[in-house]
């Protein structure tokens, strides 16, 4: 019989949990009893209790301060709901929601013929080809049209339902000079203290995409030691 053998310093194993928002409390109360010396890593994501034990709360949470103690954050729980806008965009698709905790208050999905044929999109074409046809010229008006209504409809949700406290955004870094570069532009910028970066695979954009960003936004993740 042939024994499985583990290095001196193969990593520990574990088991991994996923929650949800509403068991936020619930879980940093438990790892907080457990490992009360946890401290959040510099990215303020996680709190890391040695090499086998981590918290990493939803991205909707609180926001966790890099360091952190896991003590410090629960004390500051749970923390009342908080609007949010998700914003998806990619060529020729955009969709995006605003939310006031779990409420979905505004939502829009659009889609526009702005890919060739090959599958490349036409503002990107351009930065390689010569003089476009009328196919290609259509696909960019297209695409103009499609940022300028993007930041149009964000800008009429700022203006009807006010700033929202958290943005969160998955758009290629191709996208975002040519959404900045729109007129009017989007009513947040890319370092705004509040915008983040959706941290996921985002499929072509639209209403049961952005559904299920917005359903991972809400979702932890708690690794243990294995049993």
């Amino acid at each position: 019989m042939v024994l499985a053998m583990v290095a001196a310093d193969d990593p520990p194993a574990r088991r991994a949990v996923r929650f949800d928002l509403a068991d936020l409390v619930e879980q940093v109360e438990a790892f907080a009893a457990r490992w009360p010396d946890a401290h959040a890593d510099d990215s303020g994501r996680t709190f890391v209790a040695g090499p086998s034990a981590t918290l990493r709360v939803p991205l909707l949470a609180p926001r966790v301060q890099p360091r952190e103690s896991v003590t410090g954050y629960l004390q500051r729980l749970p923390g009342g709901p908080e609007t949010c806008v998700v914003v998806l965009l990619q060529a020729g698709a955009m969709a995006f929601g605003y939310w006031d905790g779990d409420e979905l208050l505004r939502h829009k999905a659009v889609r526009r013929y702005v890919v060739r044929g090959s599958g490349k999109a036409q503002p990107l074409h351009r930065k390689t080809a010569g003089k476009s046809r009328y196919g290609s010229r259509l696909r960019l008006q297209n695409w103009r049209r499609l940022l300028v209504e993007t930041n149009e409809r964000l800008h009429a949700c700022w203006r009807e339902l006010g700033p929202p406290e958290r943005v969160f955004v998955a758009i290629p870094v191709r996208v975002w000079s040519d959404l900045a570069d729109a007129v009017p532009g989007p009513p947040f910028a890319r370092d705004d203290a509040n915008v983040q970066r959706v941290p996921m695979h985002v499929h072509r954009p639209d209403f049961a995409e952005l559904r299920r960003v917005h359903g991972w936004l809400r979702h932890g993740r708690l690794e243990l030691p294995a049993t």
